[in-house]
């Protein structure tokens, strides 16, 4: 039986594997890692955070954007003061930075509790760092050299009337940067008033070398999305970007050109905020609002073409929090705390518990990442959670780190490096040393 790369890498995931070989694919490059799963390939790592198994820790600003990492190179992005984010690098070996480039931005209606001005993650490759955010009612889009400098700057990639703020990370792919503008069309509710702009919910395609738009494709009515893409290789070396919203349910678009492919739209009218999971041709993603999961998109994809597959929805599924799927079990981390794992492609619950923390209940807007058989969740209340990743459920710790973590964690080459509200970790075993 031959297996595909990303299958491989699930299976190396789930049995603790460890690959020692540095490479882009081992990288964590992009929110959730490998093509958005959450999965690790990596040895022994720690359950407990403390002086034993903390590298460094470093301050940081304000954001909620995830750690991303290239090599020796930790990128996130934050809110440096008014009217002021960066992207800022730090060292990967002893959490030093590296370098920031500093840009100001216009502000916008936001959730002020609930988002930030810096919450889109970087994608990161050999040559560039990638940014999209927004300022104002524009979507912006950069890139930078590895040591900082602007190579280009898209001052307006699309428009974008705002709900709650922004929050889609940048994917790239075949030399195209994948940028998502998808909103609530209603300009005059949002305040716009402008009679000239024509505001139209769009994906668009940028060349990744140079900014300039590639192409551009418009997307018929959905609620603000923040679900981050996935990219599906298809027969003949051709790819495409699979994207969760409302008004076109999930749609999957060329690379190269933006043409729809195929959509599956049973009639979706929720948002898209947990980035939906890809694994062995099945897609599955969640829509809710107001913090909660109203509909599932559960597609079996062989055929080329999507197939809507026979799921039995448990109750209180991830609103926030993206899905994770190690082997053939999904784990569906909810909002408030309660962990199912599933049959990923059956949706049958196996077990459903509530992840405690340090001092009880937790609620949950990071997604949770997996490596060594374990799975790694981190709470707003502050605790980083360590759940045994099988048909059994098991807690074998649960720390306090002193701040809320809205960001995912990022696993690389035995590492694990957290983002709280006032940090930057890199946690792991001491009995090594750092690559």
């Amino acid at each position: 039986m031959t297996m595909k790369p990303r299958s491989i890498l699930s299976l190396a995931a789930l049995l603790g594997l460890s690959i020692t070989t540095l490479s882009a694919t081992n990288d964590w490059n992009r929110f959730r890692g490998p093509n958005g799963t959450g999965i690790a390939e990596s040895g022994p790592l720690p359950n407990v955070v403390d002086e034993s198994t903390t590298h460094w820790r470093v301050p940081v600003s304000k954001g909620w954007s995830s750690p991303v990492l290239w090599g020796d190179m930790i990128v996130i992005t934050a809110e440096t003061g008014d009217n002021k984010r960066a992207v800022i690098a730090h060292s990967a070996k002893d959490g030093r930075e590296l370098w920031k480039h500093e840009e100001t931005f216009q502000p916008h209606k936001i959730n002020k509790s609930l988002n930030s001005f810096a919450s889109s993650s970087a994608f990161l490759d050999a040559e560039r760092v990638y940014i999209n955010w927004s300022s104002g009612h524009n979507i912006q889009a950069l890139a930078l050299d590895h040591g900082g400098k602007l190579l280009w700057k898209n001052e307006h990639v699309a428009d974008y009337i705002h709900e709650h703020g922004t929050g889609i990370s940048p994917v790239v792919e075949d030399g195209i940067m994948i940028v998502r503008s998808e909103f609530s069309w209603n300009a005059e509710d949002a305040g716009v008033t402008d009679p000239n702009v024509k505001w139209t919910a769009c994906i668009v395609g940028l060349d990744a070398a140079t900014g300039k738009q590639a192409w551009r494709t418009q997307i018929p009515y959905t609620s603000n999305a923040y679900s981050t893409p996935v990219v599906r290789d298809l027969p003949g070396g051709k790819k495409e970007v699979i994207c969760a919203n409302s008004g076109s349910g999930v749609i999957a678009l060329d690379i190269k050109t933006g043409t729809i492919n195929w959509q599956h739209n049973p009639g979706y009218r929720q948002r898209s905020l947990g980035s939906g999971v890809l694994s062995d041709d099945f897609y599955f993603c969640t829509f809710g609002s107001g913090g909660g999961v109203k509909e599932v998109a559960a597609i079996d994809l062989k055929s080329g073409k999507p197939v809507a597959a026979p799921f039995d929805v448990p109750k209180g599924l991830p609103y926030t929090p993206s899905p994770l799927v190690i082997g053939e079990h999904m784990y569906l981390l909810g909002d408030g705390g309660i962990l199912r794992c599933v049959e990923f492609k059956t949706g049958k619950v196996l077990y459903e518990e509530r992840v405690e923390g340090v001092q009880g209940s937790s609620k949950f807007f990071s997604s949770p990442v997996a490596a060594d058989g374990k799975i790694y969740c981190g709470s707003q209340q502050g605790d980083f959670i360590v759940i045994k990743a099988g048909t059994k459920f098991e807690r074998l710790a649960a720390t306090k780190l002193g701040a809320p973590i809205n960001a995912t964690p990022a696993i690389v080459n035995g590492r694990i490096y957290i983002r709280t509200g006032k940090e930057l970790l890199c946690v792991g075993t001491k009995t090594d040393t750092l690559p």
